[in-house]
């Protein structure tokens, strides 16, 4: 968590030239288009947009595990609903619902209800909550601050 806000961090001068020189806009899906800026630049900021949407993600999906068991599909398919502007794919969900597993962050136990087509649900963990419980409160200042800056160049 800490690599995320240092990275998030670095990029926030990119941040404040794009607000300022009014260089990116919104379509409809709120996706930003970048506009009048140089392909590294255009680089520097996908690179930013995957780093804090990789953030996101970890954040959301500890979130709504916490409520609720979900397999990696239903996953996915709850958190489109929800977070239209991730864009998530299962091939970035199910690597990470491993790597939360693997860091005693969620659980996982085989549902065979339907011995065809076997689901593997995953639920948080006790030391999950508390990460989550970390990294939504980083989340809120973090927000917040940045809010701040932001409004403060416009």
């Amino acid at each position: 968590m800490v690599t995320f806000i240092y990275k998030l961090c670095t990029v926030l001068y990119i941040v404040q030239y794009v607000v300022t020189h009014n260089a990116c806009e919104y379509n409809d899906n709120t996706e930003v288009n970048y506009v009048s800026m140089s392909k590294k630049t255009h680089e520097e900021l996908d690179r930013w947009s995957k780093e804090v949407k990789r953030g996101a993600v970890t954040l959301a999906i500890l979130a709504l595990l916490s409520k609720r068991k979900a397999y990696g599909y239903e996953a996915v398919k709850l958190l489109d609903e929800k977070m239209s502007f991730l864009a998530l794919e299962q091939g970035t969900v199910y690597p990470l619902l491993r790597r939360l597993e693997k860091r005693e962050l969620l659980l996982s136990e085989w549902d065979y209800e339907d011995p065809t087509k076997p689901k593997k649900y995953y639920a948080v963990t006790e030391e999950g909550l508390k990460a989550l419980g970390a990294m939504a409160q980083t989340w809120s200042v973090l927000s917040r601050e940045m809010r701040d800056v932001i409004t403060e160049v416009e």
